[in-house]
């Protein structure tokens, strides 16, 4: 069924019915999410029962015949796009920005533009700039058929339509001038500016004053200056354009992406040397190339009958005429050095400033100023300078956040100031949040005849279509840079390579490529538009693969609560690893942070959820990366929960799980355990069962609960015993760690040495040394210290092979007061800091305060009394927050020591009361030594 929106809206239907057609109309074929329907619908207040009513809407639709379906995310128009009136427009004007035919584009855009029948009911205003946008090419074409007569009627109504359009006006003057009505030509621009002077308080741009001189004289000016006006808020770029006032001639070639300011800094330029030049400052649109080298003779004075037909020989004449002179050019648009050669002048004494997007190549002589976007201050004084001081002062915050959205681009700036200073009563953060949805920032970036969307739509169209191909695949990807891990994989270096000349992708070190966002935005709209869904999900799935066959092989048993479910997962390592993994994390956690919630996004669930999970044990565990953790689990999570995949939630619950464990969220993480279990158990899956259990069983450990812990760690090692050596060394390490704390000393030995055993036969450097150190915490609670520093210190240089930062710090401060207890104050001291240090880079809250609970221990030792008090009076607090009883009754037993050694009687009762309550509720080895303190210290307070 064919849909009509281009005016009102057909078949024919109720208004708010009406309104939600023309938004699924627009996106054609697209998914629209319902809260954005409700939003472009009902505005920003809509009604309570919003939603109802849009579901009635809809039915209404249905039973008209329309082809609406609902979708989890939404609602979509499943109809091919030439059955909706504005993609037909769309593809008209889009092949007549193709066409190099005059007759054949003026054909096509009159046919497009003969769709519209009035006023859109949604996206008025956007839907309005490309009417006129594509109204101005057809004048164009028309004027250059000469058809200048015939065109007097209908640009006459399109000027009533859009009054302020300055660029239509003009195109009305040359054809009523061209058709020998000068006087009305001359009536023409008066009317122009009284509508200007009125409603803007703005006089016409140069470029009309100087039509109507043309028109009012009969002649050219003698100073020949035919440039665009000048940005009265020109902004930044002071070092660019200090090389070209201070050049001495030449040919400038000024690169950079739709929008960057290309052309604003040579009219800018242009118009500061306009005295140094005096002979003429001229300007060609090569967007539209046909006539360059006639117009630019025109300008010099060459009359009609003197310009020769063929190129070679207009490009004779131009060399001629300006040769001696001191001219000025821009030549604004160029897309080929082919295009350049001929307008070049031979004369020295001329200045030549050429505006592309594409990167300069084999044209002798010239030099190069290459554009990026705007700094972030150069953007926000920009938006000042549109909008004034006050405005942005009232709001910096969101000023700062609106040219962040916008991308630094200036032309993104300009739109944005634009409308808001056409909307005195908006304040900044209203547009921060209609620009912070991806979705729909593309239209918001669009003010009277500026568009961002149209610049990228110029280039992308003039591109081969293996070109756009790429271009759509690397903005469906959503990633802020890709590196030759990935698009090694998905595209070919030469395509990418041309996408570069094109200035849609930038170059960032060896083989590594950047899109900037608001391109992304717009080559994500086409690969949604243009491309079948399944080819871009395949895309995202090659794209998880290419960073999994990476990744994996980087990969690392840990010894968090519980170990990897790689098994069941299936994950296989393939490509070579990088040299320095720290290094190459660092640069690419936050790429492989957003390609897990892109694939999540996608619902590829299973896809996520591998990529998440290995880069736990790549990664995120080894380094504490806390909120890249958590932000990729619960991505995945959210796909797993859409997608109904039981099993891998429980798997990323078991992670959740892990990971605040590690943050020391110890009731978070029993609770993600518990979950996961149940999950496990329900689904028979023994193995998942066990890791859950291991976590379950760590964690009771952590807050005294020893009975949980036994009994959860029991059955986890029960349950793994026949197929998981490391997962039967953690649960082996946790009963022996929990032996210890009970004072079952052979107990512990015995298990212990087994987890040791067990992690060598699984060739687990990481295991030994954490149940050597076990042994050795077990030697030194029975103040047997020569054997505990013999396994600590074996346990020390066992984890400086493995690189685990981390671990090596708790084997520092184990060994540090084994040293401490010895006397040796000094090599210990040196302990304390190294593991210090350590734990806080990491943000290991349980390590810092264990060891700074082991420096107030060695202030006590070293006599400083004050100090011990201090820092361990500051642990006790952390203890408490961090919810671990037993270490904070070890705590207050030591704060106790400090306050006997001071003399105080009564403050050291007071904590040793409190702490043998502790010791005594948990069952801990520590109850045997109560009765001991006063007389350990008793000469400190007899």
């Amino acid at each position: 069924m064919e849909v009509r929106i281009l005016g009102p809206v057909e078949p024919s239907v109720p208004p708010k019915p009406a309104q939600i057609l023309a938004v699924l109309a627009v996106e054609c074929g697209k998914i629209v999410p319902v809260e954005r329907l409700i939003d472009l619908i009902w505005g920003e207040e809509p009604p309570p029962q919003a939603r109802k009513s849009l579901q009635v809407h809809i039915s209404s639709l249905r039973r008209a015949g329309l082809p609406v379906e609902h979708r989890a995310a939404g609602y979509v128009l499943n109809s091919e796009p030439e059955e909706v009136d504005l993609h037909v427009f769309r593809r008209l004007v889009a092949q007549a920005g193709d066409e190099t035919d005059l007759k054949v584009k003026a054909e096509a855009l009159g046919q497009a533009l003969r769709l519209w029948r009035g006023t859109p009911v949604v996206f008025a205003q956007t839907l309005d700039v490309q009417r006129l946008a594509a109204a101005e090419m057809w004048v164009d074409a028309e004027l250059a058929l000469g058809r200048h007569a015939e065109l007097v009627e209908r640009l006459g109504a399109f000027v009533s339509e859009y009054p302020l359009a300055e660029r239509l006006r003009g195109q009305l003057m040359t054809a009523l001038a061209r058709a020998g009505r000068r006087a009305d030509a001359m009536r023409v621009f008066r009317e122009t500016r009284k509508v200007l002077v009125d409603e803007l308080g703005v006089e016409p741009g140069e470029q009309l004053q100087q039509l109507y001189r043309d028109v009012l004289e009969g002649a050219r000016d003698s100073r020949r200056n035919y440039l665009p006006r000048d940005a009265g808020d020109f902004t930044g770029r002071d070092g660019e354009l200090g090389r070209l006032l201070d050049s001495d001639g030449g040919v400038w070639w000024i690169e950079g992406p739709a929008g960057v300011g290309k052309s604003a800094l040579a009219v800018h330029a242009a118009h500061r040397l306009a005295d140094r030049y005096p002979d003429g400052q001229l300007f060609v649109d090569l967007h539209s190339p046909s006539g360059a080298l006639d117009a630019l003779l025109r300008a010099m004075d060459v009359p009609s009958e003197r310009i020769p037909e063929s190129a070679e020989e207009r490009a004779a004449l131009w060399r001629a005429t300006v040769g001696g002179r001191r001219v000025v050019i821009v030549l604004d648009g160029v897309t080929s050095v082919s295009q350049v050669r001929p307008l070049l002048p031979g004369s020295p004494g001329c200045l030549t400033l050429i505006t592309s997007r594409s990167r300069l190549s084999s044209l002798e002589g010239v030099r190069r100023i290459p554009l990026d976007v705007l700094s972030g201050d150069e953007a926000v004084t920009l938006l000042k300078r549109i909008l004034g001081d006050d405005r942005v002062a009232d709001e910096p915050d969101q000023a700062r956040e609106v040219a962040r959205l916008c991308g630094y681009l200036p032309l993104a700036v300009r739109i944005t100031g634009a409308r808001l200073a056409g909307r005195a009563h908006w304040p900044v953060s209203k547009l921060v949040r209609r620009l912070s949805d991806e979705r729909s920032r593309l239209d918001e970036l669009v003010a009277d005849d500026l568009a961002v969307r149209a610049g990228l739509e110029l280039t992308y169209r003039a591109l081969d279509e293996n070109v756009r191909s790429a271009y759509r695949i690397f903005g469906f990807l959503g990633l802020p840079e890709v590196p030759s891990f990935l698009w090694a994989h998905l595209l070919d270096e030469d395509v990418l390579d041309q996408l570069v000349d094109a200035r849609l992708l930038d170059v960032i070190g060896s083989a590594r490529y950047r899109m900037h966002e608001l391109v992304r935005l717009h080559a994500r709209e086409l690969a949604e538009a243009e491309d079948p869904q399944q080819e871009r999900e395949d895309l995202v799935r090659r794209a998880v693969v290419a960073a999994l066959s990476t990744v994996d092989g980087l990969t690392e048993q840990l010894f968090l609560a519980v170990p990897r479910m790689q098994d069941s997962l299936g994950i296989v390592a393939s490509a070579a690893r990088p040299t320095d993994k720290d290094a190459w994390f660092a640069r690419e956690e936050s790429l492989l942070v957003k390609l897990v919630e892109r694939a999540a996004e996608l619902d590829l669930a299973e896809m996520a959820c591998q990529l998440a999970e290995v880069l736990v044990f790549a990664w995120f565990g080894l380094r504490n990366r806390y909120e890249a953790w958590e932000r990729t689990h619960r991505a995945a999570l959210e796909a797993v929960w859409r997608t109904g995949d039981l099993r891998l939630e429980a798997v990323l619950r078991c992670s959740l799980g892990q990971m605040h464990y590690k943050r020391d969220n110890l009731a978070d993480a029993r609770s993600w355990f518990d979950t996961a279990k149940t999950l496990f158990v329900n689904l028979g899956d023994k193995r998942g069962e066990a890791v859950a259990m291991n976590g379950i069983g760590m964690v009771c450990r952590d807050v005294g609960d020893y009975p949980c812990a036994l009994e959860a760690l029991g059955r986890a090692r029960e349950l793994l015993e026949s197929h998981d050596p490391e997962g039967v060394g953690h649960a082996l390490y946790g009963i022996g760690s929990i032996k210890r704390e009970l004072g079952d000393d052979e107990a512990a030995f015995d298990t212990l040495a087994h987890a040791e055993s067990v992690y060598r036969e699984a060739r687990s450097r990481r295991g030994e040394a954490l149940a050597a150190r076990g042994i050795g915490l077990v030697h030194r609670a029975r103040g047997e210290l020569d054997l505990a520093e013999e396994h600590i210190e074996r346990a020390h240089e066992m984890v400086a092979g493995t690189g685990d930062e981390l671990l090596g710090c708790y084997t520092a401060q184990a060994w540090a007061k084994v040293l401490l207890r010895k006397g040796l104050l000094d090599p210990a001291e040196e302990l304390i800091h190294t593991a210090l240090n350590g734990c806080r880079d990491v943000g290991d809250r349980f390590g810092e305060a264990l060891v700074r609970r082991t420096l107030g221990e060695w202030r006590l030792a070293a006599g400083d009394h004050p100090g011990a008090r201090v820092a361990l009076t500051e642990v006790l607090t952390s203890f408490h927050d961090l919810g671990l009883p037993l270490w904070r009754a070890r705590t207050l037993r030591d704060l106790g020591a400090v306050h006997a050694c001071t003399g105080d009687v009564a403050g050291a009762d007071r904590c040793w009361d409190e702490a043998a309550g502790i010791f005594a509720r948990l069952g801990t080895r520590e109850v045997g030594e109560v009765r001991h303190w006063h007389a350990q210290w008793g000469l400190a307070i007899s």
